[in-house]
């Protein structure tokens, strides 16, 4: 008796190890990747570069750098033969060898791009410059175009597109929320422009993971936000400026390069700010102005940036109290086999908080949205019946700590700048 309980012992202790190793191949197969981290910086004033994008040539997954100019890619040992790309607006691409990349994995990287010399864009000041000339075409003949190839430069098929999102909020310098996920996507009639976005967007929480104390239950806050930062992509709204031309002030700035191609930089300036110029909700713009990057060859929209100030709004909690807000939104694209994708959004939110009573300042709250392409999947698309404005409703995912070391995401800056 004593030694068939021993021998079921042994079996159990087999079984079980069996078990455990066939779990650790299955895992060393699906995180089979390796890391590489560093900066991104301009060769000759050695200054970084902000959200530069690197990509690999021969797949769709991607990353984008912060605004510190600090990135963190994994690549999967399947890319050994492939080639990262790192371009950024205003600067020649550079290319480094997937296998010269596994040999430096350990150790920080300092990419140096150099500038492209006919062009200078400076968008913190609102000053761009040219050296180039442009063609005859007016800023409104180049708007026409873009809105007239959307259909030909955007994937107009289902398709599958996975996004790291990041939300936080910070209230007087003491963070209320700061999460973070990855969410998977279906389009089911790929990139086309409608009266409401929300329609062909679906989606679902596949990891997230909180880093502050405090978890944000309602739909719309935290990582729920994912939502309305898609509906402000300027390729699904028919009541962007592409279509309201004639509320715009427009003018063509010149030219600079971006992902190794020539763009227009057209400034604009909303004459008749709606609700439709921040993409979502109310309070009402007071007033919106931006800039808009369109390839010269394919007229295809590669970056988008819109600064928008918003009507002075009473609180819902308190009528003594009124909120003045700014906002700025940072679009970019990316092409994938001659079709543009959503590959970069950010959405910074400024809120002071002042009492009428007391004639003063109250509070300042500030929010921080980044939204950056992980993968795309453009054949045999995976449905997903979740409306993407649902995003958040009854979801439950457990963390997989292993998911976080082996995907990609948008590093952290060292100082949240607003």
């Amino acid at each position: 008796m004593k030694s068939e309980t021993i021998i079921k012992q042994v079996i159990l202790f087999v079984f079980l190890f069996l078990q455990s190793f066939l779990y650790a191949q299955k895992s060393k197969n699906l995180y089979d990747s390796f890391s590489v981290f560093g900066v991104v910086k301009d060769s000759k004033s050695d200054t970084v570069i902000a959200n530069a994008d690197l990509y690999l040539l021969n797949c769709n997954k991607s990353v984008v750098a912060n605004s510190e100019g600090n990135f963190q890619f994994n690549v999967s040992k399947s890319s050994f033969n492939d080639k990262l790309i790192i371009s950024a607006l205003g600067y020649f691409s550079d290319t480094i060898l997937v296998s010269e990349l596994e040999k430096l994995q350990n150790e920080p990287l300092q990419i140096k791009l150099n500038k492209e010399t006919n062009a200078e864009v400076s968008l913190n000041e609102t000053i761009i410059t040219s050296k180039k000339k442009s063609n005859t075409l007016s800023a409104a003949a180049i708007l026409k175009k873009a809105k007239e190839r959307i259909e030909i430069n955007y994937f107009q098929k289902p398709f599958n597109q996975k996004f790291f999102f990041r939300a936080q909020t910070n209230k007087d310098g003491i963070f209320t929320i700061n999460e973070e996920g990855s969410i998977n996507t279906y389009s089911p009639n790929g990139i086309k422009v409608s009266n409401d976005a929300a329609e062909n967007y679906f989606g679902e929480i596949l990891q997230f993971r909180k880093k502050s104390d405090s978890i944000s239950s309602e739909n719309w806050k935290g990582i729920g936000y994912f939502g309305v930062v898609i509906f402000r992509n300027i390729m699904l709204s028919n009541q962007n400026l592409l279509y309201e031309t004639k509320d715009f002030e427009l003018k063509k700035e010149g030219t600079t390069t971006y992902g190794g191609k020539k763009v227009y930089v057209i400034s604009f300036t909303n004459l008749n700010p709606t609700v439709f110029s921040t993409g979502f909700g109310n309070p009402a713009p007071q007033s919106a102005i931006g800039f808009i990057y369109v390839e010269t060859d394919s007229f295809a929209i590669v970056k988008f940036e819109q600064y928008v100030v918003l009507k002075r709004d009473r609180s819902n909690d308190n009528d003594d109290i009124v909120i003045e807000s700014s906002l700025k939104i940072t679009q970019t694209y990316k092409n994938v086999d001659g079709r543009y994708f959503i590959n970069y959004c950010n959405e910074k939110v400024e809120s002071s908080y002042f009492s009428l009573a007391n004639k003063k300042q109250i509070s300042i709250e500030n929010s921080n949205y980044d939204l950056m392409s992980e993968d795309i999947i453009t054949k045999n698309a995976s449905v997903i019946k979740r409306p993407i404005d649902r995003l958040k409703l009854d979801a439950k995912v457990k963390e997989d700590v292993e998911y976080w070391k082996n995907n990609n995401f948008i590093m952290e800056n060292k100082k949240l700048e607003f």
